[in-house]
């Protein structure tokens, strides 16, 4: 019983290698459900999920009537992380076109965990932004990051023609960012995160939780959404 609810797994995992391995390629079809079941030794069922996942993977487009296509990849992207990481430099650096997009600003009251992860004594304000960036057109993360108001004053006037949080806060703030300390975590997106990547709810993001220092003085906590399907990340000693 096991070993057939695992069948359409085993016949997924096959297609996602043949796509990712070349024999299939971008707009591709790929077998017939029929041709799959005599392959696998199998039924159309087991077949119909197996194609089913790989499609919900963002794998494969079915098309009534006329079968399974191979989609299009999107580009997998290298990331270094380290103290001094910024999103643009790690972009620039790989010649790879890129962008971002402020999707909210906002000037509030912290909640007692950005008060304890900023070490606010007292009860100052603080920015929250939301950044969309973009690799080659294509939204790869989705970052929401919480900055003592003391140390952006009037933050807002420096996001017009925005490019680069670092950018702003070394030049327009002199600040000497460093990041002291980043948490991973792989799991799935919320329906929003989903939305703004344009992913599948089942497709992984990895998480990252950043903690970042100017002279030793936190100054900036980060929580980023990546899409997993397209970054291959990589940590620098």
């Amino acid at each position: 019983m096991v070993q057939a609810e695992l069948q359409h797994l085993k016949i997924a995992e096959y297609l996602i290698d043949c796509i990712s391995t070349g024999v299939y390629k971008e707009g591709d079809k790929i077998p017939s459900e029929n041709e799959l079941c005599r392959q696998f030794g199998t039924n159309r069922s087991v077949v119909r999920q197996a194609v089913a996942r790989t499609a919900s993977l963002g794998w494969l487009t079915s098309r009534q009537g006329k079968g399974s296509f191979v989609n299009q990849r999107p580009r997998l992207v290298s990331y270094s992380l380290s103290s001094r990481t910024c999103f643009s430099d790690n972009m620039n650096n790989q010649g790879i076109l890129h962008s971002c997009k402020v999707l909210k600003c906002v000037k509030r009251q912290p909640t007692e965990k950005e008060k304890r992860y900023l070490q606010l004594d007292r009860d100052p304000s603080i920015y929250e932004l939301e950044i969309l960036r973009y690799v080659d057109r294509c939204p790869i993360s989705v970052t929401t990051t919480i900055l003592p108001a003391e140390k952006v004053p009037q933050l807002e006037k420096h996001l017009v023609d925005f490019h680069s949080l670092y950018q702003v806060m070394t030049g327009c703030y002199h600040l000497r960012p460093r990041r002291s300390k980043s948490v991973f975590q792989a799991m799935l997106p919320v329906t929003s995160d989903a939305e703004l990547l344009n992913i599948p709810e089942n497709v992984p993001i990895i998480k990252i939780e950043s903690f970042v220092n100017h002279l030793d003085q936190p100054v900036e906590y980060s929580n980023s959404r990546i899409r997993g399907d397209m970054q291959k990340g990589f940590v620098t000693f």
